[in-house]
């Protein structure tokens, strides 16, 4: 009874600080072509299962965790905004085909923002909250930091990834994720551990029985480093709290996401040959060794996957192409991260997306080195870079990086990734892993995708991170703009000492745990120069990015 009495009241506490008696804005234009050109700029995607590689048994467990991880998804909807979940229900009731519609952009969005319009809303006239679900609406950042000092007993616990921040009388009190989101969690252990049971696989059973008990209890520790210990499994799931991009008050609140893939083993041992250099990656960044690591954790694995589902945030507008995790630096201190390539993704996003753009702002000197492999490089490359560098800030060993820079961490680390993996081209080029002229493909196929991804939206963490990026570069004279042509080039030698100096600034960064650099530089370089807007005008007719359609014989009811 104690129990579902301190359930009852942390609901009532996740559901983000608003009354529930305030009635919805559901205020929406009725002009259809709004709504229609806004879903425009999504292209849709078939995630499609090569179901006769699978046995009966692993079909079956694949089944299992995607329903594991569609269980979660409703959590993502409410740490998004407090009143989606509201506003989704009262659209389904809806029989009108405008609001139809606005349905299935809603569900793009996860909520009435349009993340791709600088989180605009298209449905009400309420700005989003910074704090999106987590925090009280009304909570700024100064009283937080103020609370946090005068209260200082309580903030580990406010801090934490996976506590919700709400108000109680007149104090702020940090609600576990595992309370507030008890029975979509519970659903999702049950579908892990029934898969745990049938899996033939010993490792990959013993991560999910972790992992079920883990959502229950938020201790995420001993699961993560059970993933570590994957190295061949056909069938993976990455479910829980793992990224904070949701998080622009702070940057320190995860949101619950699930990604259920099956391995391409070919394709992994292909790139298995990168895992090798990881030690020396690490030892030849061009900082002072205050700034790396005293102690290497062994080479991580690689993973080359095909993604088959995807839920929370994991499935919210602008999808990723690839990951590397886990996040807690406890994990990547003693183990590193591992590295997963969505290959279908990858795929689907450079022939339908970056190669038209390529086609429309590059120099036609460029395209032919606009290459396919050259991308799905690069993706690989800034995965294994996110592990590179310090953790922990250089001078205080308690404090990592991420709490240092708070909101302005995740396109910091976007940037860092992006660069330190342009600059490890070089090393893979002298070491014969890449071919000679490998680094020329991979900088034009770089500056082709940073028109790709600046158009995910001014708030998205690797919009403004390739912002910062593409002024930076171009400062330094790497990229030039060809007025006549209205078209981008590479001047290759500054292009090279340009990323090898940019890496220097963000790692350092970093390891400082500058907030005040970091946040002039999200403010005045993650800006959009007139020549590139007039570019990117000239592409609305191309997709902005992709939307998933499901496997219906994998996920019948998630259609």
């Amino acid at each position: 009874m104690r129990w579902l009495t301190a359930f009852a009241l942390t609901a009532l506490l996740a559901l983000g600080g608003c009354s529930q008696k305030e009635k919805l804005d559901m205020t929406r234009s009725k002009d259809p072509d709004f709504i229609r050109a806004k879903l425009a700029k999504y292209t849709p995607v078939e995630l499609k299962v090569d179901r006769s590689a699978l046995t009966d048994q692993q079909l079956e467990v694949l089944r299992l965790l995607v329903k594991a991880a569609h269980a979660i998804d409703d959590i993502f909807w409410q740490q998004s905004y407090s009143q989606a979940l509201a506003i989704r229900r009262e659209l389904e009731k809806s029989t009108d085909p405008i609001d139809r519609d606005y349905l299935h952009f809603l569900r793009i969005n996860y909520g009435p923002f349009d993340r791709q319009d600088g989180d605009k809303p298209f449905i009400g006239r309420k700005p989003k909250p910074p704090g999106a679900g987590f925090y009280p609406e009304d909570l700024t950042r100064e009283e937080f930091e103020t609370y946090l000092k005068k209260h200082p007993e309580q903030k580990e616990d406010l801090l934490k990834p996976n506590t919700l921040v709400r108000r109680k009388g007149g104090r702020l009190i940090a609600v576990p994720y595992e309370e507030a989101y008890r029975p979509q969690l519970e659903q999702a252990a049950t579908y892990l551990r029934q898969a745990a049971e049938k899996t033939g696989d010993k490792l990959f059973r013993k991560y999910l029985q972790l992992r079920a008990d883990a959502l229950l209890s938020g201790d995420y520790f001993d699961s993560d480093m059970a993933w570590m210990d994957l190295k061949d499994n056909l069938l993976d799931i990455v479910i829980g709290p793992i990224e904070t991009y949701e998080d622009q008050l702070m940057g320190l609140k995860a949101a619950y996401e699930g990604i259920v893939m099956v391995r391409d083993r070919q394709a992994t041992k292909q790139v298995e040959q990168f895992v090798r250099y990881m030690n020396q990656l690490e030892s030849q960044l061009p900082v002072p060794r205050l700034y790396k690591k005293s102690s290497v954790p062994p080479p991580a694995p690689i993973g080359v996957f095909n993604t088959v589902y995807t839920s929370g945030d994991a499935n919210v507008a602008v999808k990723s192409i690839a990951f590397s995790l886990p996040n807690d630096e406890r994990v990547r201190e003693l183990k590193g991260a591992r590295t997963v390539q969505q290959k279908n993704i990858i795929l689907a996003k450079f022939n339908k997306i970056l190669v038209p753009i390529a086609r429309r702002v590059l120099d036609e000197s460029l395209l032919p080195l606009v290459d396919g492999e050259a991308f799905f490089t690069n993706t690989l490359l800034h995965e294994l870079a996110h592990p590179l560098g310090l953790n922990y800030v250089k001078d205080n060993p308690d404090l990592t990086v991420r709490q240092a820079l708070k909101e302005t961490y995740s396109p910091i680390e976007e940037a860092k990734a992006d660069i330190v993996g342009l600059f490890n081209v070089r090393y893979f080029v002298r070491r014969g892993v890449l071919p000679r002229d490998f680094d020329q493909k991979a900088y034009a196929t770089f500056l082709a995708s940073i028109f790709r991804s600046v158009r995910f939206g001014a708030t998205e963490a690797h919009a403004r991170a390739n912002m910062i990026e593409f002024n930076y570069l171009q400062r330094e004279g790497a990229i030039r703009y060809n007025p006549d042509s209205g078209r981008y080039s590479i001047d290759l030698p500054r292009f090279r000492n340009a990323v090898k100096k940019l890496a220097i600034d963000l790692l350092m960064i970093e390891g400082d745990g500058n907030y005040a650099r970091a946040k002039e530089w999200t403010e005045k370089l993650a800006m959009i120069p007139p020549e590139m807007q007039k570019l990117l005008d000239g592409l609305k007719d191309i997709p902005v990015d992709v939307e998933f359609v499901f496997d219906p014989l994998i996920a019948p009811e998630q259609q």
